[in-house]
């Protein structure tokens, strides 16, 4: 009995640790965003009208966006008839952790329970070993994937002819 309940409950903490590391839509228009500076800014600066429109962000929200990611250091701008966003360094260099971080706040403050949880039995270390182990990689798989893996996959994707029924 005291398996099936653990067990239980370690599925419960997978379902709910997917739940609460979902981006925001700050985080997702964000990373939206940056991918599309990335993926034209080989073209000169990017104007935030033609962002907001290739990926339908309302411009106001991602003029917010933009202004977060630039305090970041991660775009630069600059002003005038020719001017727009451009990436403050190469893609490559730019991890998504580090754009997340920007939009979103720390990734790994996430705790698995409340601070006043009042029995931290065996069941509760293995939770929160297992939640600790979660946020962990998540972190890991942040840090280690580039802005510039984002655009060589959706590269890729774009030159493959979907067929949809």
């Amino acid at each position: 009995m005291g398996r099936l309940i653990l067990t239980i409950s370690i599925y419960l903490v997978m379902i709910v640790s997917v739940w609460l590391m979902r981006l925001s839509t700050k985080g997702e228009y964000g990373l939206l965003a940056i991918v599309d500076l990335a993926l034209h800014s080989n073209q000169g600066p990017v104007q935030s009208f033609q962002v907001a429109d290739r990926q339908h962000i309302p411009k106001q929200y991602l003029d917010q966006l933009m202004l977060s990611l630039k305090k970041a250091g991660l775009v630069g701008s600059s002003r005038g008839r020719q001017g727009g966003y451009v990436l403050a360094r190469p893609a490559g260099s730019i991890s998504v952790l580090e754009i997340v971080a920007a939009l979103e706040g720390p990734v790994g403050n996430v705790n698995f329970a409340r601070k006043d949880h009042r029995t931290k039995s065996p069941a509760y270390h293995v939770l929160q070993g297992l939640w600790d182990g979660v946020v962990s990689n998540v972190v890991q798989i942040l840090e280690n994937t580039t802005l510039e893996e984002l655009c060589d996959q959706h590269r890729k994707m774009e030159s493959q002819i979907m067929y949809y029924i």
